[in-house]
């Protein structure tokens, strides 16, 4: 048999063993990675969304603000639309706000960057939005939008169309290190 037949011949079958083949799926440890959505963030935009919470976290209101959370969160979960649990204390809603800009501000060095959106980031910020605009539209409240509003909008559009891609072509896999709301084993 000649060097051709010999490389070609389907009576030699597989030559490569298998251990040295390349297996079809690269493997993720979960206590290392998880998924996230790349979006594109420009810097004013999380400014943005500071200016935001410091709004709110520094606005009187005459309203009980946690119970009037408790409430909207209790009608988030009946709606169909939402199937997780919801968290069910403001604070933890604030802190997860905050724990969202800290990420991103580090992940955007220069005037435009992409963020790693978590997922669940579509309904917390669902909540939040829904909350302000309620504090926004209460007589008493003396909360008010700031005017750069517009941006957290445009920010949060961008994430939630990320997120509506159908083929999740936006979807990655990250180190939990970079993704809001995740802890990465300790080793890695």
């Amino acid at each position: 048999m000649g060097l051709f037949e010999t490389l070609f011949s389907s009576s030699t079958g597989d030559t490569v063993p298998q251990a040295q083949q390349p297996s079809q799926h690269e493997i993720f440890p979960e206590d290392k990675y998880n998924v996230a959505y790349a979006v594109a963030a420009r810097r004013e935009e999380i400014r943005a969304l500071e200016h935001l919470l410091e709004a709110d976290q520094t606005s009187p209101t005459a309203l009980e603000a946690e119970p009037f959370l408790q409430d909207i969160i209790e009608d988030m979960e009946q709606d169909r639309e939402y199937s997780l649990r919801l968290r069910t204390s403001g604070e933890e809603l604030v802190d997860d706000i905050r724990e969202l800009i800290e990420h991103w501000d580090n992940q955007v060095n220069e005037q435009i960057g992409t963020i790693w959106w978590p997922i669940g980031a579509d309904t917390t910020f669902r909540l939040y939005l829904h909350y302000l605009e309620l504090r926004a539209d209460a007589e008493d409240d003396q909360f008010s939008f700031p005017e750069s509003a517009g941006q957290v909008h445009t920010l949060v559009q961008r994430g939630l169309s990320a997120m509506a891609d159908d083929d999740d072509s936006k979807l990655a896999v990250v180190h939990k290190r970079d993704i809001p709301w995740e802890e990465p084993a300790e080793d890695s």
